[in-house]
C-alpha cells in the first residue's frame, strides 16, 4: 500500500508524518514535521485564522514535500462527544441514517448543527427491546469540523479520512492480550481525552473541558505575561517545589491549583466508570499528550486517582525511518499518538 499523509491541526501546532505501510503490522514513519502554530491560529480544536493556518500546511508540501493525494485527518475539540448506546440491530448505514432522529436527548449539542456518528461495539440482545447494537455514539459541531478538513483542502491535501482522536488512540493503544482494563488519558492544550480500553478495545469515553492551556492561561493572568512566556514557565518548572523567587512560587502555586483542577475531572469520569463497571475497574493509566510533558504529573496523577500511571509509547508498533531519527522524533512522543493512531487497524472505508 502506497504512503499516507497523517495530520493533526493543534491549538499549539500542526503535526504531520508520512507513514509507509500504513494499516499493517509494521507501518514505517518515513517522514515528521511539527510546526509551532500563533497563540490564536486555532482555539478550542477548532481553526480560527485560516489564512495563517492554510499558510503553514502549504510549507508541509512546498518546503518539506509532503505528499498531498491521500490525507487522514484526526480531529479533537472539547465539544466533541461520547455516549455509550445501545440501538434495534440494522445495517449501520440504515442506523447511521437514523441517528439524527435517535440521538435526540442523547447528547447536549444541537442536532441539527452536528456532525454524528455511531462505533458499534458489540451484539446484545435485550429482553424487552430484542436484537441490540451496542456502542459508543459520537458527536461533534459540524462548523468546527467543516471548517478544520476545509482548511487542508484549500492548501491542497485530499482528505481520504477523518477520525475522531479518541477513537485513534484506542487503536494505538489497545491490546487485545490485555486482560486488565486500562485507561488512555490524554491531555492536550484545549481538553483531556479519558479513553477507558477493556480486552483492548474502547469501552468508554469522556472529554474532560480542561487542558494544559487552562495551567499556562492560569499563569499569564497571575504573572501579567504573554501565554508563551507562561508556557515556558510552565515546563521549566512543573510540579516542583520553587523557593527564593517571588514569581517562579507565584506560577508554581498556580501550576498546583490548576492541575488539581484537572485532576478532579480525571478522577471523577475515571470513577464514574469504575461504578458502573465494578466487575473490570479501571487498573492503570496510560499518559499522553502535550500536558504530560509537566513535570511531575505522572506521579502526582497515580497518588490522587490510586492507580498506576506510565506515559505511552507511540512508536511501539512503528518502524522509524534513519530520517526522523535524526529529528529526534521521540523528544515529541507525547504529542503524536493521535495523529499516528490512523494508520493503525483497519483501513477505513
Amino acid at each position: 500500500m502506497r504512503a499516507i499523509t497523517v495530520l493533526s491541526i493543534g491549538n499549539d501546532a500542526i503535526r504531520a508524518a508520512v507513514i509507509d505501510g500504513p494499516y499493517t503490522d509494521s507501518p514505517t514513519i518515513k517522514h515528521f514535521q511539527a510546526i509551532p502554530l500563533p497563540t490564536g491560529a486555532v482555539v478550542d480544536g477548532e481553526v480560527v485564522d485560516v489564512d495563517v493556518v492554510t499558510g503553514i500546511l502549504k510549507t508541509l508540501v512546498e518546503r518539506f514535500k509532503f505528499p498531498r493525494e491521500n490525507t487522514a485527518l484526526v480531529y479533537s475539540s472539547r465539544r466533541m462527544v461520547f455516549r455509550e448506546a445501545d440501538f434495534p440491530f440494522m445495517p449501520l448505514a440504515d442506523l447511521r441514517s437514523t441517528l439524527p432522529f435517535q440521538a435526540k436527548g442523547m447528547i447536549p449539542l444541537p442536532i441539527e448543527e452536528s456532525e454524528l456518528d455511531f462505533v458499534p461495539m458489540s451484539i446484545v440482545n435485550n429482553e424487552q427491546e430484542g436484537k441490540q447494537l451496542h456502542g459508543i455514539l459520537v458527536a461533534t459541531l459540524r462548523s468546527g469540523l467543516e471548517k478544520t478538513a476545509r482548511t487542508a483542502e484549500e492548501a491542497g491535501f485530499v482528505i481520504t479520512s477523518i477520525d475522531a482522536g479518541p477513537f485513534a488512540l484506542a487503536r494505538l493503544f489497545g491490546d487485545s492480550n490485555q486482560t486488565q482494563t486500562e485507561a488512555v488519558v490524554n491531555v492536550s492544550g484545549n481538553c483531556t481525552d479519558v479513553i477507558v480500553l477493556k480486552d483492548g478495545k474502547p469501552a468508554y469515553m469522556r472529554v474532560v473541558p480542561s487542558g494544559a492551556d487552562d495551567v499556562s492561561d492560569g499563569i499569564a493572568s497571575a504573572l501579567s505575561i504573554s501565554f508563551d512566556d507562561a508556557e515556558r514557565i510552565k515546563n521549566q518548572i512543573g510540579l516542583q517545589n520553587v523557593t527564593g523567587d517571588e514569581r517562579l512560587e507565584k506560577a508554581e502555586e498556580v501550576i498546583r491549583e490548576t492541575t488539581a483542577q484537572l485532576i478532579v475531572g480525571i478522577r471523577n469520569t475515571m470513577n464514574m466508570y469504575d461504578i458502573d463497571h465494578a466487575d473490570s475497574p479501571i487498573s492503570g493509566v496510560i499518559l499522553a499528550g502535550a500536558g504530560a510533558r509537566l513535570i511531575g504529573l505522572p506521579p502526582v496523577l497515580a497518588s490522587s486517582i490510586n492507580k498506576v500511571v506510565r506515559i505511552g509509547d507511540p512508536f511501539v508498533r512503528f518502524k522509524l525511518s534513519k530520517e526522523v531519527e535524526r529529528q529526534n522524533i521521540v523528544a515529541h512522543a507525547v504529542d503524536l499518538g493521535g495523529v499516528l493512531g490512523l494508520v493503525i487497524g483497519k483501513k477505513p472505508r
